[in-house]
């Protein structure tokens, strides 16, 4: 039987973006107790003004959020009426989700909800948080493939970084809370991983999260299905290294430069300690990240995410955040 605490408390998967949050998501959103809807990053913003938004229409504004339409959930603000906060209306939304899907409990899936880990313990105190860690070099890789980033090795190895490291003191602070999953443990040991996170959320494994791929999902049609092509099929363990193929010598030193000495103590061993990075690499990168990638994220964007980049940035308009996360509206 589930345990008391879960019953009262949301999950979420975190990590770094492209580390495996949502070949994960799917998996447990199959279980028949749980129910994970897209990401929802627009969810931050509300918590961290969640006591000064009494002059903001924020009921509106939230289901008129972009990502919250890829829920295929009908709830008009009259619906919400008994909502007295930001923290109710989420909750409410969560839960009509899960009695959707069938389900009893919801979790989250947004990758960077790991940078925000304490906003949400505040907000959810028995929350608990599954993060997600993947060899930086194969996230550098897949992060550069991905027009939805701007980004290449250099600053996807940073990003990598900053987000495994806010991951583990989440975990410091919150040791019983937090589980660390590989992703290449899930890769090639799904059924055992899987077995210890139904334990961790105290829930019973159930054999459909392993045919996760049988199940068709509305969500992850057009736009999701250019960024998460592999999800229609179980995982492959050749994938766990193709970072091989697709990295330079050159590549792979500066990653592993960037990302030591973290990635050598989560296992991850540096290979090209002895290779020498040139002088204007970084600088090349930088460049590159300003010019071609903005050109690239923006097509992206104009191409299939247009209303979503519009509702970004209003609301963080509305809620008076703009001005200081103008910066980090898809970083």
């Amino acid at each position: 039987m589930p345990s008391a605490i879960m019953l009262e408390s949301p999950f979420f998967i975190v990590g770094c973006g492209r580390s495996g949050t949502t070949l994960l998501r799917r998996m447990v959103d199959a279980h028949p107790l749980l129910a994970v809807p897209v990401e929802s990053l627009f969810m931050i913003d509300y918590l961290r003004v969640r006591d000064s938004v009494q002059n903001v229409p924020y009921k509106r504004l939230i289901l008129g959020e972009h990502e919250f339409s890829e829920w295929e959930l009908s709830v008009s603000e009259d619906d919400l009426a008994a909502c007295t906060g930001v923290v109710e209306v989420i909750g409410e939304l969560h839960e009509r989700y899960a009695a959707k899907e069938g389900a009893q409990f919801w979790g989250q899936k947004t990758p960077r909800f790991v940078r925000y880990g304490h906003l949400l313990k505040a907000v959810y105190p028995h929350a608990k948080f599954i993060h997600v860690i993947r060899d930086p070099r194969a996230v550098a890789i897949s992060l550069r493939k991905s027009n939805v980033h701007r980004s290449n090795v250099y600053f996807g190895a940073q990003r990598w970084q900053k987000d495994v490291q806010a991951g583990i003191d989440l975990k410091r602070d919150f040791p019983n809370d937090v589980l660390e999953v590989s992703y290449e443990t899930l890769v090639s040991d799904t059924e055992l991983t899987l077995r210890e996170i139904c334990d961790f959320l105290g829930i019973p494994f159930d054999e459909a999260m392993l045919n996760y791929h049988q199940q068709r999902e509305s969500a992850y049609e057009g736009y999701h299905a250019q960024i998460h092509k592999n999800l229609n099929a179980p995982p492959k363990q050749e994938r766990i290294e193709a970072w091989r193929q697709d990295l330079t010598p050159v590549e792979i030193a500066l990653i592993e430069q960037v990302c030591s000495p973290l990635m050598g103590d989560l296992g991850y061993e540096p290979e090209q300690t002895g290779t020498t990075i040139p002088d204007d690499m970084i600088r090349t990168l930088k460049w590159e990240r300003r010019t071609l990638g903005l050109y690239r994220q923006t097509r992206q964007y104009f191409q299939g995410r247009t209303r979503h980049l519009f509702y970004s940035i209003w609301r963080k308009y509305r809620l008076g955040l703009l001005k200081q996360d103008f910066s980090q509206i898809n970083f």
